[in-house]
């Protein structure tokens, strides 16, 4: 009994230290994704630049993303975001601004999924 203590004790701080560890890295990828996201323009009607080149950042950043509800929310927010684009060129003022609302949502999901205030995500 005396030599399963010090067995049981390293395998549940190695567990605890693997959850931390991940729980870390959770938070540092939510961290980035939030400020790539706030640098959108999603606060007001983002321009077909400017949804264009947030598009490409979360290409690059939802490749990074361990957490399969965060990678999720951060896919379909790339999606909003690639449709607030074609509606930008599309140049029909209602399509931006119906786009732009369904982006802002897909930011809300994504910082909600994060555990992180909206504003962080929004502005």
């Amino acid at each position: 009994m005396r030599l399963l203590l010090p067995l049981l004790l390293t395998g549940l701080l190695a567990t605890g230290c693997s959850e931390t560890r991940q729980a870390v890295g959770n938070a540092s990828d939510c961290a980035r994704l939030a400020a790539d996201v706030a640098r959108t323009g999603l606060d007001g009607v983002p321009t077909a630049e400017e949804a264009e080149q947030a598009v490409d950042r979360l290409d690059r950043r939802v490749q990074e993303l361990d957490e399969g509800e965060v990678r999720d929310a951060a896919t379909t927010l790339r999606d909003r975001l690639r449709e607030l684009q074609e509606a930008a060129r599309s140049a029909d003022p209602a399509a931006v601004r119906s786009a732009a609302a369904q982006a802002r949502d897909a930011a809300r999901d994504t910082a909600a999924a994060c555990g992180l205030p909206t504003d962080q995500f929004v502005g």
